[in-house]
């Protein structure tokens, strides 16, 4: 096991193809997810990139958070200062979900520590996530008559509402089986057979789990998780990288258009058949469109 100390907490990390250029930073999602779910495919582009994957501060095998608040721009400030430790001049940091938040403050942030950026069905706003969930999700309940989920949607979509209520909303949708199938989710038998299959020693303890919970919490907590990122887009000069799930729900209709109007050398990428685990749902061409992107930027 690899860790790195950053601000005096240890940071779990893995490296793939060392020697190999460009860099990749992949940035997993969840919030809280942590990098272990990314591991096969990290395998597979170190096999033409060097990749670097952590878990983020707070989350499984990094250290627990402490005292204190811990929001969006803490952990970009934490990914600067891993580069800086790992010696790397710049990289391509790689975003999956709330790693696709972090990608872009990231990018904005550092502009001269990148290469390029690729978002992976990002979270970019709150309010706009909460809102492609319930316009996703409001068919579905109409069609079964469930008038309380529904009313619940219309409510995200229509109202006055804040992007932490809108959030907070969003989270309490019921996700049943009905909801699951007709928005395209994945089994959790199948992604639990892709684990099995392809990560041999997760290395996960029973503490991880409530470390994933304090982590969420601290979250879900800041100010910065709720701010609206969108407007950062514009201001990437580097190339970058829109990869979404034809059935995605975090990175809905009005995300995707904003980033066709407004970023600059971006270019997207719409993965068929598949929804928000696009590099589980659909791995090699996931493999491919980095490549071809990563080579070229």
């Amino acid at each position: 096991m690899s860790y790195l100390t950053v601000s005096g907490r240890k940071i779990y990390y893995e490296e793939y193809g060392v020697g190999n250029a460009p860099t990749l930073v992949y940035l997993h999602g969840g919030p809280g997810e942590s990098c272990l779910t990314y591991s096969y495919q990290a395998k597979k582009l170190g096999e033409t990139f060097h990749v670097v994957s952590f878990d983020q501060y707070g989350v499984f095998r990094s250290d627990a958070v402490g005292d204190g608040p811990l929001g969006v721009l803490d952990l970009v400030r934490m990914t600067e200062q891993m580069r800086i430790a790992l010696g790397i001049e710049s990289w391509i940091p790689l975003g999956h979900s709330f790693g696709g938040m972090l990608a872009l403050v990231y990018a904005h942030t550092y502009p001269e520590n990148i290469d390029a950026v690729i978002y992976d069905c990002p979270m970019w706003s709150a309010l706009h996530t909460a809102r492609a969930i319930a316009e996703a999700t409001l068919p579905c309940f109409e069609r079964d008559g469930n008038t309380d989920q529904a009313a619940l949607c219309k409510e995200i979509l229509e109202g006055e509402i804040s992007p932490r209520k809108a959030f907070e909303a969003a989270m309490s949708i019921d996700m049943n089986e009905n909801v699951q199938r007709y928005c395209h989710v994945i089994e959790n038998s199948r992604y639990n057979d892709y684990i099995n299959a392809h990560i041999s020693d997760p290395m996960v303890t029973e503490d991880c789990w409530g470390k994933f919970i304090d982590f969420r919490k601290k979250i879900f907590d800041s100010e910065d998780f709720y701010a609206d990122y969108l407007p950062y887009l514009k201001d990437i000069e580097k190339p970058q990288l829109l990869i979404v799930g034809e059935y995605d729900m975090t990175c809905g209709k009005f995300e995707r258009k904003r980033f066709a109007d407004d970023a600059p050398n971006g270019s997207t990428v719409t993965l068929r058949d598949c929804a928000h685990l696009t590099w589980f749902e659909q791995p090699e061409k996931y493999t491919d469109v980095v490549e071809r992107f990563a080579e070229r930027g």
